[in-house]
């Protein structure tokens, strides 16, 4: 890096990339008119509202009302600083970018992750080069016991770590990347006497890319047949915690997988990074995998942008099911943050002694995809293995165990459900008639017949609510019709009528909308490029509105005719206006004393009657 990155270069950068492909990676768009619109990334919601303009770079979440360009939503998403969300920009889109010379200083305080990335993609391209090269041997020979060969080891950028000590330090630190640098991304650590020593050693390497594809971290596995001398290695081994790799945030495999999970509408999760490959060998290519922690909420909220069926490919050992109940209760807390859809969780219990990249050689393509198809739900599959430690022989064991599956059933949101697994996953396995399952779990406050138990706890339907009409119902649909007046000037200039020209920002009552209407006319008037209205906004909180307007759609199909009605019924309100403040006027004048004056008034209103008539004339 060379300095400051150049103004012309940020905006040529803003106008060329593809916010459709970036913001793609991280939730599912789907185009919707000139639009795309999807599951907002930044909350999780049941219905899209995150709609995205590719004319212009921008988006805005109609839920949440995160809004900004292309810059600001890396920003937001990824967490970066200004520099490096232009330089991540520029790496994936190919853009090269030129820098202002600055101090060595200032140098070293623009764009962190950048400089980390530089780091983490120099060790790939070093890990990469060393699996091919002869040193390389002894990985590649397991890859192929395993069932690999050069094309997968290429698909999920597959490396070797030397078995030496400060192979990777050496190479790196003599290509001129920083010492600091290299410690920071956790991949070479400081020793006592002041040197370097890397961290992965003698290791097949697995790196983790974020969902735009950066090298974020690094998995090693360990090799049979090598030699690590006194030092006996852990066989796993990931990256620590840094500026870039969160381990509770980020899925081994994602940028291979997300085509394929919005296709499947599945996700396949599973434990190992070998795992991830021989799954995507035999035709699952919409598997991933945690690196080295259970499944957690924010693994769940990522997934979730792109598919609501998540299956779970666990060991069924008690491991196994505290790892699955795990990811039930983060999937219960997504789907109660902020309204969540709920997921389809399901767990794909594997044999003993078994990993998915052994069940899938064992039973082939079409036995994996029957397995899968066929997972159970997470609620039975918690409510079986917690019956199976329970004694069933005893009355007062089984009036324990139904407490327990009956505490564990009624955290199912769907009662449906709730009802079919009370009967074929309680009743039937602990003993007892369904209908004394019904009163026992009244008696716990479990809601599962209609005339039984306690109601949810929630807002009534139609419940609550303001008054409406009058007063207060007329200022509401005064300001919808300023904001239809406002939204027709951004997205349809094309249709607006003369009287436009006309309007004066005392024509808005909201103090938005007056907002809106100045900067629009500080920007040049109704037809100017979005972002020069956007550059003309005072703040960042009135351009989220801008983009909001401009984002908006319409609930009735736009055409001349429309947009001339919406702006001639707010000249329109204004004439009525003066002529009431006329007809007061008329009120304080003498037929006799103030004639003259009375004769103007009274040929003033019928003017303004006339001109507000033939206004409103118009789509009646």
């Amino acid at each position: 890096m060379a300095g400051r990155i150049l103004k012309d270069d940020v905006e040529s950068l803003r106008r060329q990339a593809d916010i459709v492909a970036v913001a793609g990676d991280y939730t599912t768009l789907k185009r919707a008119g000139s639009r795309y619109k999807g599951l907002c990334p930044f909350h999780t919601e049941k219905t899209p509202s995150f709609t995205v303009a590719p004319d212009g770079n921008f988006y805005h979440c109609f839920g949440c009302d995160a809004s900004g360009d292309i810059y600001d939503f890396l920003m937001r998403i990824e967490g970066l600083e200004f520099p490096e969300a232009v330089e991540a920009l520029a790496r994936r889109s190919g853009f090269t970018l030129r820098y202002e010379e600055l101090s060595a200083r200032d140098r070293q305080a623009i764009g962190q992750r950048s400089r980390l990335v530089e780091v983490t993609a120099a060790a790939l391209e070093f890990f990469r080069t060393t699996l091919f090269s002869a040193e390389g041997e002894v990985a590649r020979s397991y890859l192929k016991e395993r069932g690999f060969g050069r094309d997968d080891a290429r698909r999920f950028d597959v490396g070797y770590a030397p078995n030496q000590w400060e192979a990777l330090a050496q190479s790196l630190t003599r290509s001129g990347l920083p010492a600091e640098d290299l410690i920071a991304t956790g991949l070479v650590v400081r020793t006592e006497r002041g040197g370097l020593r890397d961290r992965f050693r003698g290791r097949l390497i697995f790196p983790v890319h974020d969902p735009g594809g950066d090298v974020i971290g690094f998995g090693g596995r360990i090799l049979p047949g090598l030699d690590y001398g006194d030092f006996d290695p852990p066989k796993y081994l990931n990256s620590p915690e840094t500026p870039l790799y969160k381990k509770t945030r980020v899925l081994y495999g994602v940028p291979q997988a997300r085509a394929e999970i919005v296709r499947a509408e599945e996700v396949l999760i599973c434990e190992g990074y070998t795992d991830v490959m021989a799954l995507h060998q035999a035709g699952f290519a919409n598997a991933v995998a945690t690196c080295g922690t259970a499944v957690g909420l924010e693994h769940l909220r990522m997934v979730s942008r792109y598919a609501q069926r998540v299956v779970l490919a666990f060991d069924g050992d008690q491991a196994g099911v505290k790892a699955a109940e795990r990811a039930w209760e983060a999937a219960r807390e997504l789907a109660g943050d902020g309204g969540g859809a709920d997921l389809d969780l399901r767990v794909l219990v594997l044999p003993d002694g078994r990993d998915p990249a052994d069940l899938v050689r064992e039973v082939g393509a079409d036995g994996m995809r029957a397995a899968v198809a066929d997972a159970t739900p997470v609620v039975p599959f918690v409510v079986r293995h917690r019956l199976a430690d329970a004694d069933l022989t005893t009355e007062a064991g089984r009036t324990a165990a139904l407490r327990e599956a009956l505490e564990i059933v009624g955290r199912e949101p769907d009662l449906d459900l709730r009802r079919e697994w009370a009967r074929t996953e309680v009743a039937a396995r602990v003993g007892v008639a369904y209908e004394f399952v019904v009163r026992s779990a009244a008696r716990l406050g479990v809601e599962l017949d209609a005339h039984e138990g306690v109601a949810p706890v929630g807002p009534r339907p139609g419940g609550g609510g303001g008054a409406v009409g009058g007063v207060a119902a007329l200022d509401r649909a005064r300001v919808r019709r300023e904001r239809e007046a406002l939204r027709t000037a951004l997205q349809a200039p094309q249709w607006l009528p003369d009287e436009w020209f006309e309007l004066v920002e005392d024509d808005f009552t909201h103090p938005v909308a007056r907002q809106v209407f100045a900067t629009l006319q500080a920007a040049g008037g109704a037809g100017v490029e979005l972002t020069a209205v956007l550059e003309a906004a005072p703040d960042d909180a009135l351009r989220g509105r801008i983009r909001e307007l401009a984002l908006e759609e319409e609930p009735v199909p736009l055409d001349a005719e429309v947009a001339a009605w919406r702006i001639r019924s707010l000249l329109a309100d204004r004439l009525q206006a003066e002529e009431r403040a006329l007809k007061q006027r008329l009120q304080t004048l003498h037929h006799g004393r103030d004639r003259e004056e009375l004769v103007a008034v009274l040929a003033q209103l019928r003017e303004l009657e006339q001109r507000r008539r033939s206004l409103t004339a118009v789509g009646e």
